[in-house]
C-alpha cells in the first residue's frame, strides 16, 4: 500500500512559454498532505490555480487551467511527469501564464523532480478503479477506457504525412521508470503550413526547433534526429497522461484512444469524473505500482 507523496525540497527552472514567448520562471515546492497540485501565479498576488478538471478552461492547442480571473496554460508535459512519478501534493509557483515549454517534452521535469528527492506522508493514496467501460467519439476519433488493474494506454495516430502515417503504440505506465524511459523524452510536433498561422493567432510565438519538432512536406526541419521512430504517438500518450491527471486520482483503467487530442483527452476525463456508478476510490490492495521496476511495454 502506498502512501501520498510530494517533494523532498524546493526546485526551479526557468524558460520559454511556447505560446506567449515570454521567459518564465518556475519553482516547485513541497505540500502538505491533501493539498494535490496547485498552481501559483507569483505575479499575480500568488494566485492559486488547482490542477483539477473543474479548473480546466477551453483551449484547442494545450490545456489551461483558470480560476477566476487567473490562468496558467500548456500544464500538460509538467502535470504528466508529476503524476507518473507519483507526486500527490505540489505547490507549482511561476511568474508567468504558462508553464515554459523547455525542450517540447516532459524529460526536464522528470529531471527536476527527481533532483528534488519525494517525501512520502503517513496518508494513504486512493486509486481511482474503473469498473465499467466508458466509450467516446467523435466523427472518426474515439477514446475510451476500460476496467484494468494497472494505467495501460493504447494510442494510434494517422497522418496523411510519408513521416507519420500510422503509428500506434501500447504501453504500461503501471511504474515510474516506464514514463521517464519511454515517454517523457518524446517532443511535441507540429507542421511547418501551420506555423504561421498559430502565430497569426498570437500562438506559438515561443516556439522553436529547439522546442518542437516541425514537419515539412518530406521531412523534419530538425537537425537533431527523432528520439524514437515513433516519437509522435508517444507524445500523445504523453499528453494525455498530463490531462488525465486532472480527475485528480490515480487511475486504473485501460485508455484506448485513435486520432484523439486534448479535447477528447479532456471529455474522457470528464465523463469518468461524471460516470460515479462506474469506478471507486480504494488504497491499493495489491502490488502496489513499482518504483525501480524495468519498464515494460
Amino acid at each position: 500500500m502506498l502512501n501520498r507523496q510530494t517533494i523532498e525540497n524546493p526546485v526551479e527552472v526557468e524558460g520559454i512559454a511556447l505560446h506567449s514567448g515570454g521567459r518564465v520562471r518556475l519553482r516547485l515546492v513541497p505540500a502538505g498532505p491533501g493539498t494535490g497540485v496547485v498552481f501559483v501565479r507569483t505575479d499575480r498576488g500568488d494566485a492559486e490555480i488547482p490542477a483539477k478538471l473543474e479548473f480546466q478552461a477551453p483551449s484547442f492547442y494545450s490545456t489551461v487551467l483558470r480560476n477566476g480571473e487567473e490562468s496558467v496554460g500548456t500544464v500538460e508535459h509538467l502535470m504528466a511527469a508529476v503524476s507518473a512519478l507519483l507526486v500527490d501534493d505540489l505547490r507549482i509557483e511561476l511568474d508567468g501564464p504558462e508553464v515554459p515549454i523547455l525542450d517540447g517534452s516532459a524529460r526536464p521535469f522528470v529531471e527536476l523532480i527527481r533532483s528534488a528527492g519525494f517525501r512520502e506522508h503517513a496518508a494513504t493514496r486512493d486509486y481511482l478503479t474503473l469498473t465499467r467501460p466508458i466509450v467516446l467519439h467523435e466523427e472518426e476519433k474515439r477514446i475510451a477506457a476500460y476496467p484494468g488493474r494497472e494505467f495501460r494506454v493504447t494510442y494510434a495516430i494517422d497522418f496523411d504525412h510519408p513521416l507519420l502515417g500510422h503509428q500506434e503504440l501500447s504501453v504500461s505506465l503501471w511504474d515510474t521508470h516506464a514514463f521517464a524511459e519511454k515517454l517523457a523524452p518524446a517532443r511535441t510536433f507540429t507542421f511547418e503550413r501551420d506555423v504561421e498561422a498559430l502565430r497569426g493567432r498570437g500562438l506559438a510565438l515561443g516556439g522553436s526547433l529547439d522546442n518542437a519538432i516541425v514537419l515539412g512536406e518530406d521531412g523534419i526541419l530538425n537537425e537533431q534526429e527523432l528520439r524514437y521512430p515513433d516519437e509522435f504517438v508517444r507524445h500523445k500518450i504523453l499528453d494525455l497522461t498530463g490531462d488525465l491527471s486532472l480527475v485528480g486520482r490515480a487511475v486504473r483503467a485501460h485508455v484506448v484512444a485513435y486520432r484523439a487530442g486534448h479535447d477528447l483527452h479532456l471529455r474522457l476525463a470528464r465523463a469518468i469524473l461524471q460516470a460515479r456508478d462506474s469506478w471507486y476510490l480504494a488504497p491499493w490492495s495489491e502490488e502496489a505500482p513499482r518504483r525501480g521496476a524495468t519498464a515494460q511495454a
